[in-house]
């Protein structure tokens, strides 16, 4: 069954431009992620996740798609792209492409076409609609864009006629009623799969159908104007289980969802008979003016998002801060922090998610100037904000906490110039981390005790064992700041316990009375101290 097999092996995430670039542009590419396949092998990774690749403006960095059949020269050519799949097939490995069909670059021939002509076809492919008043020029309803604003574009040299964009002005939303929009991904993703892609992550795949364009209730930041009339649909469910049935499951491949704006219980329609497992985002915002999340919350999100039959368990991807200085404090104990989340992701219930450089730990910026952004989040955010009072070491604040620009800087392989991401003196398409001196790869793999070795052997665990990997879990009580669970598979039993928190903890008594246990994995080298939990501690056991 391939979701087992995506529970038993994970995925990994790579965002080409950042990955590696062989062709010394400054830009990673195909080649760049084929020269080390060997080093994603030694990882133990099976399943590559590959962020947008298609050609495009870029003006979202690829989620603004203008040709859905063919590669980005950015990236190179389809010929590269067919050389990477025979490589990773040779290798075991599978590919996953990323799949935005919630919206089309602003670029794209079907776009054009609908504004070169109302009357074409195409012009139903997307959502059109007069603006309100006797001279329309109040958009068609109050609705907002996720990146700020109003998530309605007046259509160029057609006064008064308005185009819906839930993401920027440059992405148009495709209307899911028209059944030539269906007609027309069912093919794109026809395509990929003859050519071996294993399967899609879908792009803010819970809002593709619009159930009314009424006007919305009060939104946030978190929670734009209007979502309640497209997230998590009915249309959607049946739009999912169509493409599952007639694409997906013919060519024995996945579905994977990212599920923007969707809460626990909405969450569970989606899996089975439409996705093999989703992302939800609640464990992505700590709070409005928090960097940090409480141990306790974390807690209380993990545990109640296992109850799903197959989550996506993430704490990074390229959307994303880093999770060191989100979930473990920066300081003393970063390194055993970081390995305890790794362990975690290998432990919990469903498909663990990687995300390029989380393996060596790598984390945000010290400092990254908007002049030196790319997001178009960070950018939109603060030109918004500038129309409020709002003082400016607040909106900076706000500016970098809701930029997705940390996790994208270059992969560093090593410490010598250009950090085995590009050649010497190329300058890369956004400026290296200044940390990437000290964490790289080179560094961590001369280092038994590294975290990028701790991985392998997390990962290797989970793989190996069935417990782990395909059980069910139980959680246990435990200290506020603790996370104590079991996984079990027949007979099979583990024992799972992680310190949250950088504070030293009771062990729980069902580790002490229980003189039937075998440690397989621990963060730390005292393994033979149980009188406390060390901070961020975690030990994972083998039960009789």
């Amino acid at each position: 069954m391939e979701r087992d097999f995506l529970c038993r092996y994970g995925v990994y995430q790579i965002y080409p431009i950042s990955f590696c670039d062989a062709d010394g542009d400054g830009k990673g590419d195909l080649k760049g992620i084929l020269g080390k396949l060997d080093y994603l092998q030694s990882l133990g990774i099976r399943t590559l996740w590959l962020s947008p690749v298609y050609p495009s403006p870029m003006w979202d960095m690829g989620y603004d798609i203008a040709d859905y059949f063919n590669i980005n020269p950015i990236f190179g050519t389809m010929d590269d792209f067919d050389r990477l799949m025979e490589e990773t097939k040779k290798r075991g490995m599978r590919i996953v492409m990323d799949l935005v069909v919630n919206h089309t670059s602003d670029r794209h021939p079907w776009f054009l076409k609908a504004l070169g002509d109302p009357s074409s076809p195409y012009r139903d492919y997307y959502i059109f609609r007069p603006g309100k008043g006797k001279e329309r020029k109040t958009p068609p309803n109050n609705w907002t864009s996720t990146f700020f604003g109003s998530a309605w574009k007046e259509v160029p040299n057609e006064k008064g006629m308005y185009y819906l964009h839930l993401y920027s002005e440059h992405q148009p939303d495709l209307n899911w009623k028209n059944e030539a929009v269906y007609q027309s991904v069912k093919k794109i993703m026809e395509y990929w799969m003859d050519k071996g892609v294993y399967g899609f992550r879908c792009d803010v795949i819970s809002e593709i159908y619009k159930d009314s364009l009424e006007d919305g209730k009060k939104g946030s930041l978190s929670k734009p104007i209007g979502s309640e009339h497209y997230i998590a649909k009915r249309g959607c469910h049946q739009i999912l289980k169509r493409l599952r049935k007639e694409v997906i499951e013919p060519q024995n491949g996945v579905l994977i969802g990212e599920c923007y704006g969707v809460d626990r219980n909405q969450a569970k329609d989606f899996l089975g008979d439409e996705l093999d497992t989703l992302f939800g985002f609640e464990i992505t915002d700590p709070g409005l003016l928090r960097r940090h999340m409480r141990p306790k919350d974390l807690k209380r999100i993990l545990i109640s998002w296992q109850d799903l039959s197959c989550n996506g368990n993430y704490f990074e991807n390229h959307d994303q801060h880093r999770a060191i200085g989100k979930y473990v404090r920066e300081g003393p104990f970063e390194k055993e922090g970081a390995k305890m989340l790794i362990a975690l992701l290998c432990s919990l219930k469903g498909i663990p998610f990687f995300y390029q450089g989380e393996e060596i730990g790598m984390k945000d910026y010290r400092s990254l100037s908007l002049s030196d952004s790319h997001d178009v989040v960070r950018k939109f955010l603060d030109a918004f904000l500038k129309g409020y009072f709002v003082p400016k070491p607040l909106r900076e604040y706000l500016s970098r906490k809701y930029g997705r620009d940390d996790a994208r800087a270059p992969m560093a392989f090593t410490s010598q110039e250009g950090h085995g991401f590009t050649k010497p003196n190329v300058q890369p398409w956004q400026k290296f981390n200044e940390l990437s001196d000290r964490i790289n790869v080179a560094v961590q793999e001369k280092d038994e005790t590294s975290l990028l070795n701790f991985f392998r052997q997390c990962l290797s665990l989970r793989q190996s064992d069935d417990a782990l990997s395909l059980g069910n879990i139980h959680f246990l009580k435990s200290d506020p700041e603790v996370l104590l669970f079991l996984r079990l598979k027949g007979e099979e039993k583990r024992l799972c316990v992680f310190n949250l928190s950088e504070k030293e903890k009771v062990v729980p008594d069902v580790i002490i009375e229980n003189n039937t246990k075998t440690l397989l994995l621990s963060n730390y080298y005292q393994k033979e101290i149980e009188e406390s939990l060390l901070p961020y501690e975690c030990r994972i056991y083998k039960v009789v």
